[in-house]
């Protein structure tokens, strides 16, 4: 008689789990009995806590090793037991991300061999193809009648952890990538709950986004096309430069103000001015804008200088995110050229160009910049409240602020580069 013969109904034959592991199990289930208590998630998350988590993910995508920090505060944002994150590539089959969050190891190692038993407990591959990419799902509401007696993930991997249920985020399914991202509610925990749903229903589409972020890079190109044809048409001279100051692009006007000869050369492919001083400041505003990459806080850096005129004026040094807006991955600052006496006022297509704002968010910004409240933003564009804040929302995350005070702020900076230089 075989050893699964002793096994106890619904459980898996002795053979499928060595005693060491066994043991590492029942170690690491006492562990989450006794530590692994979940904050039930009882208010909606705060728009300063979702733009973090937003800025998360795409630090992630951009630099994988950070998805164990994105998935980690998302489970406890969310209110969650465990997380677990896995990407993989279509046809090679290659993973791509693989990251789990307070799953003990023993676990981990065992995942990957019940490929077949998880997508029994969501009702099997024709269900799971034909869930909507936009929207969570919840295991308990898409498959209520489940038997977690028989099968072998649950009974070995779930349980033991006390894991009684999960919502999923689709981040991939197609022919070229599968992936997803699982949240498990503990069984001492409350019922998975609308707030839960609704706030990782809004992270859906930045993990999507970073999920594909190699196929996005030709996009890109074609975005930077675009946004390059924006700066191109204002009056206003603006370059955009590398840390070290190399000039990535400079609108007509930009070149105007080199040729000239009156303020900035480009020397080597280098921005410097043509009073050492000036160039020194410069450089201290890039390299200081470069620093600020991962500050939220979106302030303007004034360097003075004095036209041939005797007029005062500003080299403004905006700070950029690398590689997050519609230009180059390289480029960490804008850098306005100014006249104290015909300030620059930035339109709404420059705001747009610099963040990739779309016209919906940026007639949100408009209203927004000019000191109006969400209430009177959507009066004004008679559109919804909650249309309003979600547009809100990607501007925090587009321009890398945190709330609305400092998106005036940045409006501020850019409509007039002088203010606080005197």
């Amino acid at each position: 008689m075989g050893a699964s013969a002793f096994a106890p109904r619904g459980s898996a034959p002795v053979w499928a789990c060595p005693l060491r592991i066994m043991r590492s199990f029942c170690h690491a289930a006492r562990i989450v009995a006794l530590q692994q208590k979940q904050v039930v998630m009882r208010s909606p998350l705060s728009m300063e806590r979702l733009s973090e988590l937003i800025g998360l993910i795409y630090d992630a995508a951009i630099d994988p090793p950070r998805w164990s920090v994105a998935i980690e505060e998302m489970r406890i944002a969310l209110g969650f037991a465990t997380a677990a994150i896995r990407l993989q590539a279509l046809p090679s089959g290659e993973v791509l991300v693989n990251v789990t969050s307070n799953i003990p190891q023993p676990y981990v190692d065992q995942m990957n061999s019940y490929g077949a038993e998880v997508l029994e407990l969501w009702g099997g591959m024709a269900v799971v193809g034909s869930l909507p990419m936009d929207r969570p799902a919840v295991l308990s509401q898409l498959n209520p009648d489940l038997d977690t007696t028989t099968n072998r993930y649950f009974v070995e991997c779930g349980k033991p952890q006390g894991m009684i249920d999960s919502l999923a985020l689709p981040l991939a399914r197609d022919g070229r990538g599968l992936g997803s991202l699982a949240f498990s509610r503990h069984v001492g925990a409350a019922p998975i709950n609308d707030l839960q749903i609704e706030a990782a229903q809004l992270l859906i589409p930045h993990l999507q986004r970073a999920a594909t972020i190699n196929r996005l890079l030709d996009m890109a190109a074609i975005a930077r096309a675009t946004f390059q044809t924006v700066l191109d048409t204002l009056t206003a001279p603006i370059f955009l430069t590398t840390a070290d100051l190399q000039v990535v692009h400079a609108n007509p006007a930009a070149h105007a103000i080199v040729a000239g000869g009156e303020l900035l050369k480009i020397r080597n492919g280098v921005l410097v001015a043509n009073v050492s001083a000036v160039s020194s400041a410069l450089a201290v505003a890039v390299a200081q804008a470069a620093r600020d990459e991962g500050a939220l806080a979106r302030k303007g850096l004034g360097v003075p200088v004095r036209w041939q005129d005797d007029s005062a004026g500003a080299l403004h040094v905006l700070p950029l995110r690398p590689g997050r807006g519609s230009f180059d991955a390289s480029v960490v600052a804008a850098v306005f050229v100014a006249r104290a006496d015909t300030p620059f006022v930035a339109p709404t297509a420059l705001v747009a160009a610099l963040f990739g704002l779309t016209p919906a968010e940026a007639r949100v910004f408009e209203q927004i910049a000019v000191g109006r409240t969400v209430e009177e933003t959507s009066e004004v564009l008679n559109i919804g409240r909650s249309t309003v804040r979600t547009h809100l929302l990607r501007l925090f995350e587009k321009t890398g602020v945190r709330r609305q005070a400092e998106l005036v702020q940045l409006a501020a900076s850019l409509a007039a580069p002088l203010a606080g230089l005197a």
